[in-house]
């Protein structure tokens, strides 16, 4: 499966190697200059000797390989050279010369390359007619030579016997001479006869070294370019070469597209892995496969997240982005949906600038979000918006939040307590923490923290780098989670807040501050103004800024319309809390 899925994300690669390989093979096919091959097809026949017995010898078997070699020698080369009448040298000509032996056969198949027709089929007539002619005239030579070593012998004989006759006319008829003489004279007889039957059959022998028996055409075709088989090694070789080009590319891609890619190069456990694709960006409805995914990590959640330290108050979880996206919010928004149908009071904030829950969720953005309650425009618990839906749900949205200013932290905290002591959960969305410092600094301060990936857009690196910022502060981070690949968040205009009351006129700057008390529980009794003591907020330590206070100023804080000067807010971090 891992293999189908590496062709199945890299046939691209491999399409466009097989139509380039293709287009070599076509451009060698035009760039080749074309050659015709001919062939002529001889028979070889065992070579009968008279001193051999015939039927033996037609049955016989003629070694071809050896007889494939003696074509493509220069002694037939220089022979064919001859019949063809050629200037080139018996070296070039054996060079086109190519023999093949059909199984089980006693046939040659001897084929000549030439630049034209008829010097290819002239080229392949010549070499096997002087192969042939070879055949025959070392077969008679043998016999020739064959035939006048038993004509000396028989000479020999001949003499050999006139010798005995004498000797025998020469002594008695009852001696012991004659009777040696006589029988020297039967054996010489005996030998002479024997050399006479086999000069007999040698002197009528004919040789029949084979035939030619389909002799070379005039080719009617090119039989090189081969268009066919250089296209096809063009798409084999284009093929292979895309292969290793893909793979040599997946490897070194380190996006993340399966769970165990998490797990295998960062070390990080993978708490669940969502399907790698979904056509909504939005909180899905309780019988979508997602949400029943989510639901099953909502319960894993709850027995392994430990309860807070102090009693009453809700957990804290924050998902913060492995890469840029919407994969945090996404996830973010489903299991704070998971939460809530359990009969959980949960509060979902986001701290990222045009964060998607947004448009998820269906709460619009103005006076109520996080960035009004930063700038003390509203309390937190006011700010919290419900979601259609979901009664047990509330969120606080991003609104104008300024991306590139830092967040106070401090105030962040004293926002996650307040919101902590009054709902079961609390989820966080934040944006990368190489991005946005305040996931780092939060994280030390929550229950668990979770990095969400998004399938096919994270790489290995931007996970590994928050981790390290996470591990810098000791956060408790418990694993990732995989999201689907997601579709593009719809653009939308910059918020505007709305309903925001104007300052009084008598500012003299944009510069100008308010100084507020810092944010108190919800319930707890206090006035707006600076010498307020409000009661410390269960939860941990406010961060506290440095220099003379600990200041955050939106994107929507500046010049008025109506040219009068817009003020800003300031928590005092040196301000005595009681």
């Amino acid at each position: 499966m891992a293999y189908l899925g590496w062709l199945r994300r890299r046939w691209w690669i491999l399409l466009l190697a097989a139509i380039l390989g293709t287009a070599g093979g076509l451009a060698v096919t035009q760039l080749q200059h074309a050659r015709y091959t001919s062939t002529t097809s001889v028979l070889v026949r065992p070579l009968a000797t008279g001193g051999s017995d015939n039927s033996t010898n037609q049955n016989a078997k003629v070694n071809l390989d050896t007889e494939a070699q003696v074509v493509r020698s220069l002694v037939v080369g220089e022979r064919a050279r001859g019949l063809m009448k050629s200037g080139t040298s018996a070296d070039d000509l054996v060079e086109s010369v190519t023999v093949t032996v059909p199984p089980n056969s006693q046939v040659l198949q001897v084929a000549y390359e030439a630049d034209s027709p008829e010097e290819a089929r002239a080229g392949s007539h010549s070499f096997a007619q002087a192969y042939l002619d070879l055949r025959s005239a070392t077969a008679q030579r043998a016999l020739e030579n064959e035939i006048n070593g038993l004509r000396q012998q028989i000479d020999n004989v001949n003499k050999q016997l006139s010798a005995v006759a004498a000797r025998i006319t020469g002594t008695p008829s009852n001696s012991v001479q004659r009777k040696r003489a006589e029988a020297d004279q039967q054996v010489l007889t005996n030998n002479l006869s024997s050399l006479n039957n086999r000069l007999s059959p040698l002197l009528s022998t004919s040789i029949d070294p084979g035939e030619i028996i389909s002799d070379a055409r005039l080719p009617s075709s090119p039989s090189s370019p081969n268009r066919t088989l250089n296209l096809a090694s063009g798409m084999g070789a284009g093929l292979l070469l895309g292969i290793v080009l893909a793979l040599v590319l997946d490897r070194l891609d380190t996006r993340i597209r399966r769970g165990r890619d998490i797990a295998d190069r960062v070390g990080l456990p993978v708490l669940l892995e969502l399907p790698p694709r979904t056509s909504s960006l939005s909180v899905l409805p309780p019988a979508h496969k997602i949400s029943r995914e989510l639901g099953r990590l909502r319960n894993v959640l709850l027995s392994t997240v430990p309860q807070p330290a102090e009693p009453g108050r809700g957990r804290q979880l924050l998902l913060c982005n492995g890469s840029a996206g919407n994969a945090a919010g996404f996830v973010a928004a489903n299991l704070a949906a998971a939460y809530a149908r359990a009969g959980q009071q949960v509060a979902l904030v986001t701290t990222k600038p045009g964060s998607v829950l947004t448009a998820m969720t269906g709460v619009s953005e103005g006076r109520h979000s996080l960035a009004a309650v930063l700038r003390r425009d509203v309390p937190a618990l006011k700010a919290l918006a419900p979601v259609p839906g979901l009664g047990q749900l509330r969120v606080l949205v991003p609104g104008d939040l300024d991306a590139e200013a830092e967040l106070p932290v401090a105030a962040l905290l004293e926002v996650l307590a307040e919101l902590s002591a009054r709902f079961d959960h609390v989820l966080i969305e934040t944006a990368q923490p190489i991005i946005a410092v305040e996931a780092q600094a939060l994280g030390r301060y929550v229950d668990a923290v979770i990095v969400v990936a998004e399938t096919g857009r994270t790489r290995s690196g931007e996970i590994s780098a928050a981790l390290r910022q996470f591990e810098q502060v000791d956060a408790p981070v418990i694993g990732a989670v995989l999201a689907p690949r997601l579709p593009a968040a719809a653009a939308k205009p910059a918020a505007v807040p709305a309903n925001r009351p104007k300052p009084a006129p008598s500012s003299p700057s944009v510069e100008s501050t308010v100084v507020l008390p810092r944010m108190k529980p919800s319930g707890s009794t206090g006035t707006a103004t600076g010498s307020a003591k409000p009661t410390p907020p269960a939860g941990p330590v406010p961060m506290t800024g440095t220099g003379q206070g600990s200041t955050y100023r939106s994107r929507g804080d500046g010049a008025a319309v109506d040219g009068t000067a817009r003020s800003s807010y300031a928590l005092d971090s040196g301000e005595d809390l009681g």
